[in-house]
């Protein structure tokens, strides 16, 4: 199949959900590699059956792999190519631009870092190899022993979260957990929170509007934070407990204003920005909430496991509490909203040998450094009891870590016609004009709509 061929329309939908299942994944069959296969096993004749079958030729070559450096040192590349003399590894410093240009031009790197809300894109634009017959001979990577959240790199021809594997991640976290600074708490008189107990978002925003401290006109510290680029996940998590979407008709529109319960979601966020009780554009951090929580900003954030492993600083430390995920409508639901991970190109160059080095990278060595470290979950579930639980605050991040686990199954389900940036990089621009006086909160809603739909309409154009 042409490197420039692209899913139609109707093939996206089956994507989706409507129509045959076999067609889709025969069109993505047809864009693949050959797989790897197991060889074959003699029969038992005579003095051949007890004879060694031949020896298969170690992988070798040269692995194209984009990634970044500080997720893939210079020492982790030579213990490698040490360990796998015949394999050479040529890094490329991951850019998005690059990369695309690079699958353009025919000539992909063979591996590369990516996040689940990618994805969908990828799939539809057909980089992404299958790799569920690597995983189905590993004995690295187990089917049994894989995290949930690797089910972002499932797909079945028609839902995310199903069927073959197209990548893993390489650590994650239930990514809706929140972080408390005790002192904050003090002193505005409000007790912590119990960490077994979730709160609900309604209750978030009474505590961001207490644990608020402002000095005149300046404000001292946020009663509560978040991830500004992350906040259209957060609403698709909210409405998932509802059952609902942030997209309508087979993903082909951003559906907010005609959905009541979207609209309550945004008027949540829109009013706690509005109320300058959180980091707004009006009142910007002066780095991210993460920075902001370290230096005593923030009352409460929120973010996953792995931002346990840098909460506390010299502000906060002995001062740190995490809690679970709220809720919106009393349904626990606490999945990752990055997954970030590694895949193979469909056009992968040398897919035996990448797959040596993605069996390394996600299983050996620098999977077990990672999971000591505590910036994530293991992506492999044999890999949890690394996890740091030495001091009192790592051993209270477990116990809840613990009991968030049962609620992180589900995979959030995103746009494949749009970029993960196209929803969140709207309402960011017409929030500021809504807080400024320039535009109602509905005629924000309805712009960052026309926004998304023209950006969604111009991928199923893309698509064909």
């Amino acid at each position: 199949m042409s490197r420039q061929t692209r899913l139609t329309r109707r093939e996206m939908l089956r994507l989706l959900g409507v129509g045959s299942l076999g067609a889709v994944g025969a069109s993505l069959a047809a864009c693949a590699q050959p797989a790897p296969t197991a060889a074959p096993k003699p029969a038992p004749t005579g003095a051949a059956a007890t004879a060694a079958p031949p020896a298969k030729a170690p992988a070798a070559g040269t692995v194209v792999f984009m990634h970044q450096r500080n997720e893939w040192s210079e020492d982790q590349e030579k213990q490698f190519m040490a360990a796998n003399p015949s394999i050479k590894v040529e890094f490329i410093q991951f850019d998005a631009t690059r990369f695309m240009a690079m699958n353009a031009a025919g000539n992909p790197p063979d591996l590369f870092r990516l996040q689940g809300p990618e994805v969908p894109d990828y799939l539809a634009r057909k980089i992404l190899k299958d790799l569920q017959p690597f995983f189905d001979i590993s004995t690295v990577l187990k089917a049994d022993d894989l995290a949930p959240s690797n089910n972002y790199y499932r797909w079945d021809g028609k839902t995310i979260g199903k069927g073959d594997l197209y990548g893993m991640c390489k650590d994650w976290s239930p990514d809706f957990t929140l972080f408390a600074f005790k002192k904050a708490f003090d002193e505005a008189n409000v007790p912590v929170p119990p960490d077994d107990k979730p709160l609900t978002y309604q209750e978030i925003a009474q505590l961001a509007v207490k644990l608020t401290k402002r000095e005149g006109e300046r404000t001292l510290r946020w009663g509560f934070g978040y991830h500004g680029d992350w906040l259209d996940r957060t609403m698709m998590n909210m409405l998932a407990e509802k059952g609902q979407s942030l997209f309508a008709d087979n993903f082909a529109r951003l559906a907010i204003s005609d959905n009541p319960e979207a609209v309550k979601i945004a008027r949540y966020w829109f009013d706690l920005a509005k109320d300058n009780v959180v980091a707004n554009p009006l009142n910007p951090s002066p780095q991210w909430a993460g920075d902001d929580f370290t230096k005593g900003l923030l009352g409460l954030v929120q973010y996953g496991y792995w931002f346990s492993a840098m909460a506390e600083s010299d502000v906060t430390k002995d001062n740190v509490v995490m809690l679970p995920a709220p809720t919106w409508a009393g349904v626990r639901r606490d999945p990752t909203m990055t997954a970030t991970g590694m895949a193979m190109t469909a056009k992968a160059k040398n897919p035996e040998a990448a797959w040596v080095l993605f069996e390394w990278y996600n299983g050996g060595q620098p999977a077990i450094d990672r999971a000591k470290s505590g910036w994530g979950v293991p992506a492999l579930k044999s890999q949890y009891k690394l996890m740091p639980a030495e001091t009192p605050f790592q051993k209270q991040c477990q116990k809840v870590l613990q009991g968030e686990l049962q609620y992180a199954t589900d995979a959030l389900q995103f746009n494949p016609f749009i970029k993960a940036d196209v929803v969140i990089t709207a309402w960011n621009k017409y929030l500021e004009q809504a807080l400024r006086g320039k535009m109602t909160f509905e005629e924000m809603l309805k712009s960052v709509e026309k926004e998304t739909n023209d950006a969604i309409k111009e991928g199923i154009s893309r698509l064909g």
